[in-house]
């Protein structure tokens, strides 16, 4: 008899621990982890893959003249993992960092022709890089991306509005990479598709809005800038969650935290969010804390009675 229990014991453990597994399993396949690593930049975390885009854990300005030396001791406090990589556009504190990462894991680096020059100027191997202009779908196997063509922000420089000035940089070049280096290079959006599920990442505030027709994310990562009428963005795009980035100080380090006049930035983009649809859910993230996005089951269709 005592055999027996044990035997039954034994046998519910193994049932257990394989439900448990079931469990976990179908929750990773239904859910996309991601940590905020300040500015534009995310880790994206999708079963084994790990997915960075435009990471900056450096957080400082970048000085003409004087050369890029990225802060390796802040890169590795941030990340510790890096498949592939994606450059919304090539401003210091969306790719200063990206050379390094890249080296140090072996990921593959996806962005404009400027940021693969500067990349190769910093020593990544060419294999490594891939040259995107807009229009672009990518298959891998945890993944899908589709390449969307944008335009930076609107800047306020002594309150007077202006666009960014575009400029690339059209061949790599052997030396130092100067601060000076990092002109923008053309804007992109990514969005990335998740089994059944949709993610939106805009790098900086502003869009080309006959791009978006078509688009449907359930979570739109949107770049707070006052400088732009977001309301015919948010209507055509309609996504179920929106998260506010690029809210904080990027040339401070991680431990300053943000200043409560940012987050009142955020929470003002917030309120203009609502007031486009109410039912849209708004997260503000926290520096490097986790934000798991749970995939909604697929509606079945109603089946009627015969």
């Amino acid at each position: 008899m005592k055999r027996y229990r044990s035997l039954l014991l034994l046998v519910a453990c193994s049932l257990l621990s394989q439900i448990t597994w079931f469990l976990n399993d179908s929750r990773a396949a239904n859910s996309v982890a991601m940590k905020w690593l300040g500015t534009a930049g995310w880790e994206i975390r999708v079963g084994e893959t790990v997915i960075l885009v435009d990471p900056f854990p450096t957080r400082r300005q970048a000085a003409a003249g004087v050369e890029w030396k990225t802060d390796e001791e802040e890169v590795a406090k941030a990340i510790n993992k890096a498949d592939y990589i994606f450059a919304g556009h090539s401003h210091a504190d969306h790719i200063a960092d990206i050379p390094v990462i890249a080296k140090r894991f072996g990921a593959k680096v996806f962005g404009s022709r400027t940021t693969t020059n500067i990349a190769l100027s910093a020593g990544v191997d060419k294999s490594q890089l891939t040259t995107i202009s807009g229009g672009e779908k990518l298959d891998f196997k945890d993944f899908s991306v589709q390449v969307i063509e944008s335009q930076h922000g609107v800047l306020n420089r002594g309150g007077r509005r202006r666009q960014a000035k575009f400029e690339e940089v059209l061949r790599p070049w052997k030396g130092p990479i100067m601060g000076d280096a990092f002109v923008e290079g053309g804007s992109y959006v990514y969005y990335f598709t998740f089994g059944n599920f949709r993610v939106l990442h805009q790098s900086t505030g502003n869009f080309v809005e006959d791009n978006l027709q078509g688009l449907q994310p359930d979570v739109a990562i949107l770049a707070d800038n006052s400088n732009y009428d977001w309301a015919d963005a948010l209507k055509i795009l309609r996504p179920k969650t929106v998260i506010i980035h690029h809210y904080d100080e990027w040339r401070t380090p991680y431990a300053d935290g943000i200043p409560e006049s940012n987050k009142r930035r955020a929470q003002r983009f917030e309120r203009l969010i609502k007031s486009v649809d109410r039912q849209t859910k708004v997260i503000i993230p926290e520096l490097l804390k986790p934000v798991v996005l749970e995939q909604e089951p697929i509606a079945r269709p109603s089946v009627s009675p015969t």
